[in-house]
Formats: structure tokens, C-alpha cells, sequence
């Protein structure tokens, strides 16, 4: 959801390089196909922040982008929602899915970075969620269309629900499995209390 971000190096106030030498550096990260299979191997209704492109890899029937704006939208029609919230608009993305989920009850998972969950502004939403703690880092994939190096930071997928829980998951077996075998692939799930 995000554009590109200029890196440049600066010495003085000044430039270093002619305008026409700038290298950007590709800003858009998304959830790879593996990650959402995971959690909704049958598809889902609706994602309210990603790009066409995504939309029609991942066959979404509803979609909202950073032009048609999805926190402006209703989420209540929908029953399977996924978001993965532009970083800068996590909390908004994060309260619109709870008061959703406490209209509806729907199906909403939600992923963030691990240390959203200690802030403040996590806590002041009292969402109740079952947590999923994947083992490992989840690679991105970049705007540009191929798969992003590791994360400076962790991920965790939430699905907002009545009760709060905890749940470990190897995501990274189901990728490789999947790529082995190019069949569906049993999730065997780990409680934490277990």
C-alpha cells in the first residue's frame, strides 16, 4: 500500500548524487500466497488493503486499495475478511476490524508486526484474538514481484475472537512441503499450553 521511498545519501544538506543517479528502493511488502492459504485454504470474501494485482492472485471476489480507501468502506457484509494494514495505518485498520467483528462475529485475521502487540494503542482496543506465533520470520513478498530477504521484525497473525489464546505454527514446512508436493497440506496446529 505504500509507494517508493528515495534513499539519499546526504552530506551538508546536500545531495551527493544528481537527481537523475537516485536509486529508489521498492516499499510495498505483501503477504505471500502460502502465509494466507494457511489460514483460509478455501479463500476468503474480502481484504480491505491490497492492490489489483494481489487481489486477482489470491481470486478475492472484494477488495478495497489505497484509492478506494477500505476504512471508509463497510466490512459487516463480508464473512472471511484478511488484512495485512499498511504499517503507518495498523491501528486504524486493527480498531475498524474489531468493531467489525463485534457487529458480526466474522471470521477476521489480521497480521502485524510482533511488537504492535506491546503498545499502548493495542491494548486500548481490548480485542480479544486467538494469536498465531509463526516459527520464524515471514518473507514478504516486495512490489516488484519477487520474495523479500528476511524482516528486521517478526510477524504474528491474530483472528480476532471471544476469547483470548495462543497457538505456535510452522509456516515455513508448510511452504516447503507445498512446493514439494503441490498439493493441499494438512495444518497440524500446536496449542502453547500443550
Amino acid at each position: 500500500m505504500a509507494g517508493q521511498m528515495l534513499y539519499i545519501k546526504k552530506k551538508d544538506g546536500e545531495a551527493q548524487m544528481p537527481m537523475d543517479k537516485i536509486i529508489s528502493k521498492d516499499n510495498e511488502y505483501y503477504t505471500p500466497k502460502y502465509v494466507v492459504d494457511y489460514f483460509y485454504p478455501e479463500g476468503f470474501d474480502y481484504d480491505p488493503a491490497t492492490c489489483e494485482g494481489k487481489a486477482k492472485e489470491f481470486e478475492v471476489p472484494y477488495y478495497d486499495t489505497i484509492e478506494t480507501d477500505g476504512l471508509a468502506q463497510d466490512w459487516t457484509k463480508y464473512d472471511k475478511i484478511w488484512i495485512n494494514p499498511p504499517f503507518t495505518k495498523k491501528y486504524e485498520f486493527l480498531k475498524k476490524a474489531v468493531e467489525t467483528y463485534n457487529i458480526t462475529h466474522n471470521t477476521i485475521y489480521v497480521l502485524f508486526p510482533t511488537e504492535f502487540l506491546t503498545t499502548a494503542k493495542f491494548h486500548e482496543l481490548h480485542c480479544h484474538c486467538k494469536l498465531f506465533i509463526p516459527k520464524g520470520r515471514i518473507n514478504f513478498e516486495s512490489g516488484l514481484g519477487k520474495e523479500g530477504k528476511s524482516p528486521a521484525f517478526g510477524s504474528v497473525v491474530i483472528k480476532l475472537a471471544d476469547e483470548d489464546s495462543i497457538e505456535y505454527i510452522d509456516l515455513k514446512n508448510v511452504k516447503q512441503n507445498e512446493v514439494k508436493t503441490e498439493e493441499k497440506v494438512s495444518h497440524p496446529k500446536k496449542s502453547w499450553y500443550m
